[in-house]
This record gives structure tokens, C-alpha cells and sequence, in this order.
């Protein structure tokens, strides 16, 4: 029998390694670089890599599950962890006709990236925290979007946005975490469940209607969405922005900078969105948030090129996602490590195969984007935006989730 330090060392150095890895780009795409050229590594230790893998195992989701998010999900069942079937296409279906289409989210998070810039250039700091004071209140104005007024506001600080983080958290490291990290969770889970609950009346006046679902359905959906969709979108933000101010000085990002600082509305230009969104999912093709997800095995299965890689019932699969967006197969007009916004690839579907892909990609996408797109063009809109501090503690991180990013401007 192990110690049982021994044991809580091990899940630490666990919970650390995956918590370190997802945030180091480079090396996934090394890695999924290797077992391109060499298949039989990714055989060895059930990787896919190529795009023409990850999205075949996309595209199989009753042998390839997403049920392997299913013990993560702390705050209760949720869409994004059911076996694909007509219970997963009933909650599905659900959510597609009580989102409102993209244009709404644009709304609400441009008025308040516009409210907050605005505010920002006319006060007297020159300093923000790219989390708490931007993105956690832009994505949190957006998301209200989908329920109309009804959607109590909060506060950056307001404890909620810790229990959605550590809650958002636990999808990625849930099966590596650490007993404090796990029990963090169900804490933030149970405190969340019982705010939607407590504001259940308005809620489910906002989803009403032909058709409205339960409430018991509207609470388990609406703490669903919260949980993942917010998390991951300030996420989003600060990875859009860290990638950013990593290669700011290149002459296509130097163009979109003056741009948008030269526009006296940049937000309502149409055409300019268009190219934000282009750089929006450019920079997150380099800095994903979910760069290796994990699915069940449900069967004995052939996969991989040729059908070379047997894998059996009960394994798991990881997808280095993260390689299928680098993979040059995928992109024959430019090489897969240029920055070139509005990239053609051979199936089109890939520019956004940060979202999954086939009929589980993920339901917000557009959402997402355009949430991300009022966000990144506020931003720009800031003269000379940069780092605030020096590189060894620029970004603050609780577990695998970014949790401070303090920026500076020119302030005149």
C-alpha cells in the first residue's frame, strides 16, 4: 500500500504539471508536432494529433465520449458531459432556442467595454487588472444578455466570480486535482446552485414563452452556462491579450492598432469587426483554452491514419486540439506558424476549431467571438497598452486558470 503522502505529492505534482502545461503553447505544439511525424507515439500513448484525427474523433462522439468530462462537472449535469443521444439533443435543442444570436452579446459587451475603457482613459490611473477590472464585468454584462435584465449585475470582487472560476477550473484539472482543489469546488458548486435557485423567479420569466421549460430545468442549464461560459471567456480574453503583447510589434497587428485608435467608433464598424473577429480567432488558434481536451472510449475502436491505432473500452483519449490547428495538411496557403489573420484552410469549419467541431461543437461559439471581438477592439483602444510588470509576475494564476493580469497605458 502507498503512503499516503506519497499519494498526496503524486496528485499534486499531477494537478500542478497539467495546471503548468495547458498554458505552454509551444511545447503542446512540439509535442503535437512529434507525433505527426511519428504516429506510433501517438499510438503508444493514446494521442491524436493530426487534424484529420481530431476531427475524425469529433465526429464519433458515440465511441469517442464526452462523457469524460462527466466527473468534473461538480455543480451538477450539464450538456457539455452527456453521452450523445436524444437526452443530450433535448438539453441541446433547449439551449439553441433561449440563446440569443450573437448580435445580442455584441450589444451588451460592447456597452460595457465601451463604459469600461471609457473610464479607464478618463481617470487618473494608468493601471488595470486585465481580469477583474475588464474581463470578468464585460463577459458578465454579455452573458446577462441571454436573459434580458434579469440577470442580477455583480460587482468585480463579488465572491461569485471566484466560485464560476474555480468551478471553470475543475473541468480541466477535475481528474488530476487536489483534494483542497476539489473540495474548493463543490463549495463554489453549492454556492452557485443555491444563487441561481434563489433567483429562479426571474430567470425563468426571462426563458419563458411557447414551450418553457421547468424551472428545475432552467436552474440546471442556467448554472451550466454560467460556469463554463464565463470562466472560459475571461479565459479567452486574457490569452487573446497575452498572445497579443507577445508579438505586438508585427506589422499586421501595429495596422489593426492604429485602426482602431484612429476610429472615433470603432465598435459600430461593421467591416472592422469583421477583421477583429479575424485576429480574435488567429491569436486564440496560438493560445487556446482548451488545447487538449479528453474523450471516453465507449468501445473497442480503429483509429488514426490507415487505421493503424487500436484503442479499447475504458481507455481515454486525448486530442491535441492544439496540434490539428498547426497541422500544415489543414492550411496549404500559408505556413501554420505565421500570424495570418482570415487564414484559408482546406475545410473552413477549421478556423474555429477551437470550439470543437461536428454536431458537438460548442453552442456559444458565435457568441464567444463576438464577446471577445467588443472586448480585444476596447482594449486596442487604449495608447501604448503593455505589460505592468516585469515578466516573472506579470500574470497570477490559481491552478490552471489565469486570475490577475495587471496592464499599463499611456495615460494623457
Amino acid at each position: 500500500m502507498r503512503d499516503p503522502l506519497f499519494c498526496r505529492a503524486l496528485t499534486w505534482l499531477k494537478y500542478r504539471g497539467v495546471s503548468t502545461m495547458i498554458h505552454q503553447p509551444r511545447l503542446l505544439r512540439l509535442i503535437s508536432r512529434t507525433v505527426q511525424r511519428q504516429p506510433w507515439i501517438g499510438r503508444l500513448i493514446k494521442v491524436v494529433a493530426s487534424r484529420s484525427d481530431v476531427v475524425k474523433v469529433f465526429e464519433r462522439p458515440l465511441t469517442f465520449s464526452s462523457t469524460a468530462h462527466r466527473p468534473n462537472l461538480v455543480a451538477g449535469e450539464f450538456v457539455i458531459g452527456m453521452e450523445s443521444g436524444p437526452r443530450h439533443a433535448a438539453e441541446r435543442g433547449l439551449l439553441h432556442s433561449r440563446l440569443p444570436p450573437g448580435p445580442t452579446f455584441e450589444k451588451f459587451a460592447t456597452s460595457e467595454s465601451r463604459r469600461r475603457i471609457d473610464a479607464l482613459r478618463a481617470g487618473p490611473a494608468s493601471q488595470f487588472d486585465l481580469i477583474e477590472d475588464f474581463m470578468v464585468p464585460v463577459a458578465w454584462q454579455a452573458i446577462g444578455g441571454s436573459f434580458g435584465a434579469r440577470l442580477p449585475s455583480l460587482t468585480p470582487g463579488d465572491p461569485m466570480f471566484m466560485h464560476l472560476r474555480h468551478i471553470g477550473a475543475h473541468l480541466v484539472v477535475g481528474s488530476v486535482t487536489t483534494e483542497a482543489a476539489q473540495r474548493r469546488a463543490r463549495e463554489s458548486a453549492a454556492a452557485l446552485n443555491a444563487w441561481v435557485r434563489s433567483n429562479i423567479g426571474q430567470l425563468h420569466q426571462a426563458w419563458g414563452g411557447t414551450g418553457a421549460p421547468s424551472r428545475e430545468d432552467i436552474a440546471r442549464n442556467v448554472v451550466g452556462l454560467l460556469w463554463v461560459g464565463h470562466p472560459a471567456t475571461v479565459q479567452s480574453g486574457a490569452l487573446i491579450m497575452q498572445e497579443f503583447l507577445s508579438r505586438r510589434s508585427e506589422p499586421k497587428l501595429r495596422d489593426l492598432v492604429n485602426q482602431v485608435q484612429a476610429h472615433p467608433d470603432p465598435w459600430q464598424d461593421l467591416s472592422l469587426r469583421l477583421v477583429l473577429k479575424d485576429h480574435v480567432l488567429e491569436l486564440l488558434r496560438f493560445r487556446p483554452p482548451f488545447p487538449t481536451p479528453h474523450r471516453d472510449v465507449r468501445r473497442n475502436a480503429i483509429y488514426g491514419e490507415g487505421g493503424k491505432g487500436c484503442i479499447a473500452a475504458g481507455s481515454v483519449l486525448t486530442m491535441l486540439s492544439i496540434g490539428a490547428m498547426f497541422d500544415p495538411a489543414a492550411m496549404p496557403d500559408a505556413p501554420p506558424a505565421d500570424y495570418e489573420p482570415g487564414r484559408l484552410f482546406v475545410d473552413q469549419e477549421d478556423r474555429s476549431l477551437i470550439f470543437g467541431y461536428g454536431a458537438r461543437r460548442c453552442i456559444a461559439r458565435d457568441q464567444v467571438v463576438e464577446i471577445l471581438t467588443s472586448a480585444f477592439l476596447g482594449l486596442l483602444r487604449l495608447p501604448g497598452l503593455a505589460w505592468a510588470d516585469p515578466w516573472w509576475r506579470r500574470i497570477g494564476y490559481d491552478g490552471p486558470s489565469i486570475c490577475s493580469m495587471r496592464l499599463k497605458f499611456r495615460n494623457s
